[in-house]
């Protein structure tokens, strides 16, 4: 409420100043008020038309509105105002990641990471990268190199959370399955889960009539257990997060 308040106090004083529009089209980001936040985009572009920056808040907020297309043009409209900035090659590996591109993302990831070795955001991107790619001591090194570059980053945290996770036996298939539906988006994602359920019942139902129980009945409660599974697998990744969060806070020795 504060910062709204300053916002508008900043705007009676510099109403076409196209860096506090795009202030507000973060704060509407924030406020998940996203169509409104592209607004702010476009009129902050209006006024600064070679503004790479605002583009790549435009390719953000259009992920959050599961527009993979849009993004990916915002991005690349960025890239051609600003060819050589860093946080293009972070855009475009994040893109790529989001999409399961690991290879892609990877060449990104590798021009960022000879732009700026020492940054915190290129470790992590390098870092989410390599564990896509199934390289887990690798993506475990970027991750710590993060952290000691920044502790307080939370996203170089959930990757090292991530790491761990994808090493153990039990809940590394939780993370696998879970971080490929996510690449698929909301829609495809929600479908898979749907022909997946359809499916099980499918085959248990026909294994009933051509008289097998015992098949039927393996499937009925092997779909119950993968369900519960899944179900159990959230709680756990949130509290190996928040264990690896505080540990990190509030570690003296860290």
């Amino acid at each position: 409420v504060a910062a709204r308040h300053e916002l508008d106090i900043a705007f009676s004083l510099e109403p076409e100043s196209a860096f506090l529009q795009q202030i507000r089209a973060e704060q509407l980001m924030l406020d998940r008020k996203l169509k409104d936040a592209l607004e702010a985009c476009d009129e902050a572009l209006r006024l600064e038309p070679e503004a790479a920056d605002c583009h790549l808040l435009k390719s953000r907020i259009y992920e959050l509105l599961d527009r993979p297309g849009e993004a990916k043009a915002s991005i690349d409209r960025a890239a051609a105002l600003d060819p050589d900035a860093i946080e293009i090659a972070i855009a475009y590996g994040d893109y790529f990641n989001a999409r399961g591109d690991s290879q892609a993302a990877h060449e990104h990831a590798l021009a960022a990471l000879q732009a700026n070795p020492s940054s915190d955001t290129v470790n992590v991107l390098m870092g989410e990268t390599l564990l896509a790619l199934g390289d887990t001591e690798q993506a475990e090194y970027h991750a710590k190199f993060a952290i000691i570059q920044n502790p307080e980053s939370r996203a170089a945290l959930v990757l090292f959370t991530n790491i761990r996770m994808r090493k153990n036996p039990l809940s590394g298939l939780w993370w696998r399955f879970n971080s490929w539906i996510a690449t698929l988006g909301n829609l495809k994602g929600a479908l898979v889960l749907i022909l997946g359920y359809l499916s099980f019942n499918l085959l248990a139902t026909a294994a009933g009539d051509l008289g097998y129980a015992t098949a039927e009945s393996a499937l009925t409660y092997g779909w119950l257990i993968l369900v519960a599974y899944s179900w159990f697998g959230v709680p756990i990744y949130y509290r190996a997060l928040k264990k690896e969060l505080e540990g990190f806070r509030f570690n003296p020795n860290f």
